[in-house]
């Protein structure tokens, strides 16, 4: 019996084809728009509005609904005015389970007035992300950070002014993660990476025979030696701010004049263990690393600070962490979120506290925050060879 027998004498083939669709496309719209105003409402994108009868509760409407049989379904919503992709990301926590979803995927339209809902039914960054990680031939060239939760490569040139972040627990991925972050830049003719590392993993002998080795303090044998490191740093930042022509405010790095990428893996560590030993060494330590911060960017310097946790005492006051634009956090407590990230990032704690390892928050002037899997790098010998060459 056709589903359509009043009509079927007056509409062709793919008339009737596409008459079909729409019915059932207006179906799913009924059956779905209790569910979405319920979920909506119940996550707080809705407004309470006078009309004559008194208040009134609206919602973004949902336009439709499309189910696929690939991939997931997605809602595309018409937003209220004044509402952003960025409103229904906020509240997608909150909107999965009523949707029926372990997670949303949320994702702006063209029209800055639609947007489109795909409902996940597992966490897209279950899986292991394996891309390859070439090394990069310029600070232009963008480093690959990872893989969000929307699909998308987050990525990040060293050539942007921004000083990066980085804290975890133990066996967060925060190590794997700096692994494959350096070594895209190892070979870079135009970067040259220095800094401080007590362990003398991440810095040290890896980079043993190259250019960069004599910048670089490691291990804890002689912690004089992180603080002259660190104050060779400034005073080349200083030569070349005093160097800096005429009408120029920033300088542009070349092979002559790399890019200056100070790298500071446990920092925290390191203050702790020179306040121990020499409270003047520890202050000429935090002195060089501040002002290598909040001068350096002009100079092309760049800092990345690791830490397991960005507390202000711990990292040797709020304002060095305030200087770090680009932040990101694998595993860690909830008010340890909050404090690199801002009260945004608060509904995700109770999540991220027991990420797996790789997982990671991360966010940036102009990037909205968002979760992402750290690239799978491979291990430390692995590392050792990207950066220091066959030897390893």
């Amino acid at each position: 019996m056709s589903l359509f027998p009043a009509r079927r004498r007056w509409l062709s083939g793919p008339q009737r084809g596409a008459y079909r669709r729409e019915v059932h496309a207006q179906a799913d719209r009924q059956r779905w728009r209790p569910v979405w105003h319920a979920a909506a409402e119940g996550s707080g994108l809705s407004r309470d509005v006078a009309v004559a009868a008194g208040i009134t509760t609206i919602v973004p409407e949902l336009v439709s609904v499309g189910r696929p049989t690939v991939g997931p379904t997605a809602l595309v919503v018409r937003l209220l005015p004044g509402q952003l992709a960025a409103d229904v990301r906020a509240v997608a926590d909150r909107l999965a389970p009523a949707l029926g979803a372990v997670q949303l995927r949320v994702t702006g339209l063209s029209d800055g007035v639609h947007v489109r809902i795909e409902l996940l039914d597992r966490d897209p960054l279950a899986e292991a992300f394996r891309p390859m990680l070439p090394a990069v031939a310029t600070i232009t060239d963008p480093l690959i950070l990872g893989l969000a939760d929307d699909g998308v490569v987050v990525s990040h040139a060293l050539a942007d002014a921004t000083h990066l972040a980085v804290q975890g627990m133990n066996g967060s991925g925060k190590s794997r993660f700096c692994y494959g972050l350096l070594s895209q830049c190892a070979h870079a003719p135009d970067v040259l990476v220095a800094g401080s590392d007590i362990t003398g993993l991440l810095l040290g002998g890896p980079w043993a025979g190259t250019r960069h080795r004599e910048h670089q303090a490691a291990g804890t044998g002689d912690l004089e030696q992180h603080a002259a490191s660190l104050e060779r740093l400034v005073e080349l930042m200083d030569q070349r701010l005093a160097d800096m022509p005429r009408g120029v405010d920033k300088i542009a790095p070349s092979s002559d004049v790399p890019l200056v990428l100070v790298v500071a893996e446990e920092w925290p560590g390191l203050l702790r263990a020179a306040q121990a030993r020499d409270r003047k060494l520890a202050d000429r330590i935090t002195s060089a690393m501040l002002r290598l911060a909040s001068e350096g960017r002009k100079a092309a310097f760049r800092v990345l600070v690791l830490a397991q946790r960005f507390e202000a005492a711990a990292v040797g006051g709020g304002y060095l962490r305030e200087q770090l634009g680009l932040t990101i956090s694998f595993r860690v407590p909830t008010e340890s979120l909050v404090m690199l990230h801002g009260d945004d990032a608060r509904e995700l704690g109770a999540a991220h506290r027991t990420a797996e390892p790789g997982i990671a928050v991360v966010s940036a002037p102009g990037r909205p925050l968002a979760r992402m899997r750290a690239p799978w790098f491979g291990e430390y010998r692995d590392y050792c060879a990207a950066v220091g060459g066959d030897d390893w």
